[in-house]
């Protein structure tokens, strides 16, 4: 079944809409005459259509379409309006909507736009479930904004024929995030073949990554294919390619231009489709400008480039890697879950983590098969970790600071708005005026704050 939300403060229009919508046995409909009550329910439940008036008193369309792209991202809203300007529907649809209907319509029109919706609705369902399931089949566990974010570039780059270098500190998952942009790619049913630039010399990373034909070398005792004729048609991983040297990188470029390659001591020229993708933990832009990396060459591998944040800079992933973590030697080894100690949390939090998701995984399989009790505790913890104590107590201390700090910011906001609203009973251009604001900001930090207040007197 889908669910529908209809908002319009005009109750005729409301009674109207939900009438030709209830025609329609697939549809649930939520209809709300007062916006505000609207955006509550927005906050609480999600809706797979949202269907809003653009000119209401207390609140716009526009707020409307703020609060569900935010709290309902998944939702389609479509605006309607009796006022509708070609501003209006401008705004509304580069800020998000999924289409605008003037006022008046016909019920075919407002069923084709639903239809219309309800169609890229269950595309984009159906791919954020196979993100979804790609994402914890390689074992990416996340939580934080920038990690989301990373995984939403990840689904939309993933289907196009693109080069694509993911840079990152060692340890971040580099091979993981290759890996799930080419289950993710159109290649996901051809090989998906890794190599690292630094683990080899030079004259055996050649002939493995290009293949080499009978007698090419002593010891070459038959024709050998390379690696990137295994690839054929699939994706190959360069590892830490800042580490390749120059005679490799002006070899790697000619395969790049001319989608060809050629056998050490051999002749022939061999046809080779794959899409590359490259990884680094060093800063490309100051290797070439050192001399140490070809400039044509780091423009043909950055066609897009992803960076993988540090796990210091993600603090919301550290908790949920190290339950992942535990609770995988937990099911491993048949024993009871393990859980941490409050201290030990925010001694794991505030550590810096330099190994990074490397570090936990490894971390976690040594305090696991040391700790003998359910909860571990400060002292289970490595020494390096637990001894800077002073220095986590501080960290603690700031972000407990910074949180006081906004916490006491927004309460002191909150009191001025309602102040000026009472004094102003409720009149929205007047209070805006007080305050400093316009209606807009003032309507966003009304349903920010959740102020409720009497409007006594005509606020438009």
């Amino acid at each position: 079944m889908i669910e529908v939300l209809l908002i319009d403060d005009e109750k005729e229009m409301l009674v109207g809409l939900e009438k030709i919508l209830t025609s329609r046995k697939n549809l649930i409909i939520t209809a709300i005459q007062n916006p505000k009550i609207a955006i509550d329910t927005i906050k609480s439940k999600k809706f797979d259509i949202i269907i809003t008036d653009l000119k209401m008193n207390e609140y716009s369309g526009i707020d409307i379409l703020k609060c569900a792209l935010e709290f309902s991202p998944e939702a389609k809203i479509i605006m309607i309006s009796g006022y509708g300007t070609i501003e209006a529907s401008v705004e509304a649809i580069q800020l998000g909507a999924f289409d605008f209907i003037e006022k008046p319509f016909t019920s075919k029109k407002l069923f084709e736009c639903i239809d219309k919706a309800l169609e890229e609705h269950e595309e984009s369902r159906a791919i954020a479930n196979s993100i979804d399931a790609v994402v914890e089949t390689e074992g990416i566990i996340y939580k934080s904004k920038q990690m989301g974010e990373l995984i939403n570039l990840i689904s939309k780059i993933a289907p196009k024929l693109m080069n694509v270098l993911v840079s990152g500190e060692s340890g971040t998952g580099k091979e993981l995030i290759a890996r799930v942009i080419h289950k993710l790619s159109n290649r996901s049913d051809q090989p998906f073949v890794p190599v690292n630039c630094g683990a080899l010399p030079e004259n055996l990373f050649e002939s493995e990554l290009f293949g080499h034909e009978r007698g090419a070398f002593t010891g070459a005792v038959r024709t050998k294919p390379g690696l990137l004729e295994f690839a054929n048609h699939g994706t190959f991983f360069f590892d830490e390619i800042g580490d390749m040297s120059q005679t490799l990188q002006i070899k790697l470029l000619r395969m790049l231009e001319d989608k060809k390659i050629r056998r050490v001591g051999g002749q022939k020229e061999i046809d080779i489709d794959v899409r590359i993708i490259a990884a680094t933990n060093k800063d490309l832009e100051k290797e070439v400008a050192s001399g140490r990396f070809r400039e044509d060459l780091f423009y043909r591998l950055n066609t897009i480039q992803i960076h993988i944040p540090p796990l210091r800079e993600r603090v919301d992933d550290i908790m949920p890697l190290l339950r992942h973590y535990l609770n995988s030697l937990c099911e491993k080894e048949n024993k009871p879950t393990k859980s941490f100690s409050p201290e030990a949390k925010e001694l794991l939090k505030a550590y810096q983590w330099p190994g990074n998701v490397r570090e936990i995984q490894n971390m976690m399989a040594r305090i696991y098969y040391l700790c003998s009790t359910k909860i571990i505790q400060k002292e289970d913890l490595p020494k390096y970790i637990a001894k800077d104590s002073n220095i986590v107590s501080s960290n603690i201390l700031n972000l407990k600071y910074k949180e006081a700090k906004e916490q006491t910011i927004a309460e002191f906001e909150a009191e001025y708005l309602s102040y000026h609203l009472k004094v102003n009973k409720g009149n929205i251009s007047h209070t805006a005026t007080a305050c400093g604001l316009d209606r807009r900001s003032l309507h966003r930090l009304i349903a920010k704050y959740n102020i409720i207040y009497k409007n006594k007197e005509e606020s438009t």
